[in-house]
């Protein structure tokens, strides 16, 4: 049989997210567990976004810069692409494309993840931008955000007004086929929200290839799920998901995991520390607990592990 979060336990989990997680994870909580309407949800995430349509204010916690960067707007369009299209303002939806259209290389025919005045504010040692590798390092990975945008420009393609998406998706294609080595997860994950997007336009061979990527990079054993590593359900959202390659006892190993985690401890805490700016890091490390937890909670109920 498998584990089962009990109702202690999932009572212990949404206390914490009612009364000490941010407002965003609030809401989207009371939409997936109350049936509350998504009002809330948009509201808050208005908070996070820009004149220039772009998203910023800390959206991603290790990443404080006000301003908008790219890869806080792929966060903000995570949580629009978690509601019904219908449910989702348009001219919402339209500005953050614009800024996706605004803040293209060119010159590369990439996204970079953020912007040099992110090193004027707290945040992760990881988003440092470096003037010499004109970028964070991050963006040594072509397809960290650029591969994710793509799904985005795709599917609401009504208000792309002069990126060719079509051609970025072919070259994202290529790229991927011509991986040799997988040195990102982060990455994959992006390639992964690409294809949840546009199944349909995942090839046979490019789905092998996201398969083998999976495989290369996702942890196996439990005693390394309290580090920070891909586990199996960073891979896996949903029974009704493609698996790539990840079998049914691996998820159910990893869903025990976050049940044990939940009932011993109420949350789920990150698995990393920035190193720096200690007290702007213990407000993110909240506002991540906030996160993680309420991730954990959508996954057991996606997999039918909360006990009724």
């Amino acid at each position: 049989m498998p584990d089962l979060l009990s109702k202690e336990g999932f009572e212990k989990a949404s206390d914490f997210l009612l009364h000490s997680a941010r407002g965003l994870e609030r809401a989207i909580y009371k939409y997936r567990f109350r049936g509350e309407t998504s009002d809330k949800i948009l509201t808050e995430l208005k908070h996070y976004q820009n004149p220039d349509g772009g998203f910023g204010h800390g959206l991603g916690p290790d990443l404080r810069c006000p301003l908008s960067t790219p890869i806080a707007t792929t966060q903000a369009f995570q949580k629009l692409a978690e509601l019904d299209r219908s449910e989702v303002p348009p001219g919402l939806v339209r500005e953050g494309i614009g800024y996706f259209e605004e803040s293209f290389n060119t010159e590369q025919n990439r996204w970079f993840s953020a912007r040099k005045e992110v090193n004027d504010y707290p945040h992760a040692p990881w988003w440092h931008y470096d003037e010499e590798l004109a970028g964070t390092v991050i963006d040594q990975s072509w397809g960290n955000p650029t591969a994710e945008i793509i799904g985005y420009l795709l599917v609401y393609d009504e208000f792309v007004e002069k990126t060719d998406a079509e051609k970025l998706l072919k070259q994202a294609f290529r790229k991927l086929n011509n991986s040799k080595e997988y040195d990102s997860e982060h990455e994959i994950y992006c390639y992964l929200r690409l294809y949840r997007a546009l199944p349909s336009r995942f090839s046979e061979k490019v789905r092998e290839q996201l398969t083998a990527a999976v495989r290369n990079l996702v942890r196996s054993e439990a005693s390394e799920w309290t580090s920070y590593v891909p586990t199996p359900l960073d891979f896996v959202k949903s029974p009704k998901e493609y698996r790539f390659g990840i079998d049914d006892g691996l998820l159910d190993a990893n869903l025990n995991y976050l049940v044990e985690q939940l009932e011993t401890n109420g949350t789920i805490e990150p698995t990393w520390e920035w190193g720096q700016y200690e007290e702007d890091w213990e407000s993110a490390k909240q506002e991540w607990t906030g996160i993680l937890t309420l991730e954990a909670l959508t996954l057991l109920e996606e997999f039918d592990r909360i006990r009724d």
